[in-house]
């Protein structure tokens, strides 16, 4: 309990560091620089989130915080490892697969004078790697696993680097919200068959995409042989959900038995040239299992709303966050997973 006063204590002053914050010192990037005025902007409610991931890990770990070795996966601008090390961890490394971000976060940490320990830019297999002398305690991370391609192997993978790994993430990909998830479904639905471009919301990326359904098609022609128009459509629309390979193996398939994949369930999509799912929903008992296969129990919690801002729904959204402490997951915008040894 006095780790959680401690963590409180640090938002006010870590929120002060924030306010000197020259984003365009960050990266040249326009997306690392736009995701970072989103997350400055908001900076109370995101601290808060912070917070409440780094006392969830306190509480599953028989270590003090000074004690913890920390990744900060899928890290973005490295906000919540940077955090975190000023919390008082004792070492932090900041990953992210996309090298801007990590170059965006080293240059965020030095502007905030905290030191981070590392920074690895690359997917959980190279974060595997990265650790051959030392041991991390723990994982987190905000707004990833929703679109990491393959949650079976990353599990696992996690748990090769550590069996008693502590992983705390959140995702706004929260089934249990009726309509969290319409929402979320239109999205995915956009993406597939109209595509996106930046100015559909602040975290988009930097560039346009053409929609996934018509990427697959461009992917299933090239590997096509004697395959008409019809047959390319229909393994376009059944592969939804694949990444390039996987939608090869799958012509190769079809072209030799006739069989058609299966695509992903209800409404999710990835992009096949990267895998990246958009906002993936996975049911809670989805996630018990894929826990559970690779050696992990799962706990879900209530994520809470932005009660932070003035005017009427600063008042509706202190409502829906009182409503949480009985409704839990049902309404609430995002869920945190919790994943402990089994």
């Amino acid at each position: 309990m006095q780790q959680e006063e401690d963590l409180k204590k640090c938002i006010d002053a870590f929120e002060k560091k924030l306010e000197l914050v020259i984003i365009d010192d960050i990266s040249a990037a326009l997306y690392c620089k736009k995701y970072l005025a989103h997350l400055l902007q908001y900076k109370k409610y995101y601290l808060a989130i912070y917070a409440d991931v780094l006392n969830k890990l306190i509480r599953q770990s028989t270590q003090k915080k000074e004690n913890i070795l920390l990744i900060d996966f899928g890290a973005g601008n490295g906000l919540l490892g940077i955090f975190a090390k000023y919390c008082g961890f004792k070492k932090v490394f900041v990953n992210d697969i996309d090298e801007k971000f990590v170059q965006a976060s080293r240059k965020l940490a030095a502007q905030l004078h905290v030191e981070i320990d590392g920074y690895i830019t690359g997917d959980i297999i190279t974060v595997q790697s990265y650790f051959a002398d030392e041991i991390p305690a723990a994982i987190v991370g905000t707004d990833v696993i929703e679109h990491i391609y393959d949650l079976g192997v990353f599990y696992k993978t996690i748990r090769q680097i550590n069996p008693l790994m502590i992983s705390v993430f959140t995702t706004a990909s929260n089934p249990a919200n009726y309509f969290k998830v319409r929402a979320l479904q239109k999205i995915q639905l956009k993406d597939e068959l109209e595509g996106g471009s930046p100015d559909d919301h602040a975290l988009f990326g930097e560039s346009p995409l053409q929609p996934f359904l018509k990427m697959r098609e461009e992917i299933i022609g090239k590997y096509a042989r004697n395959m008409t128009d019809v047959e390319i459509l229909a393994l376009a629309k059944a592969t939804r959900g694949m990444v390039q390979e996987d939608i090869r193996s799958s012509v190769e398939t079809y072209m030799a038995s006739g069989k058609m994949p299966v695509p992903a369930s209800d409404t999710n999509t990835c992009n096949p040239l990267n895998g990246s799912w958009t906002e993936r929903i996975l049911s809670l008992d989805t996630y018990i299992s894929l826990y559970a296969d690779a050696g992990f129990t799962c706990k879900f919690y209530a994520g809470f709303y932005n009660d932070y801002e003035q005017g009427l729904m600063n008042f509706v959204k202190k409502l829906l966050n009182a409503g949480i402490t009985t409704l839990g997951k049902k309404i609430s915008p995002y869920i945190v997973l919790v994943g402990t040894k089994k």
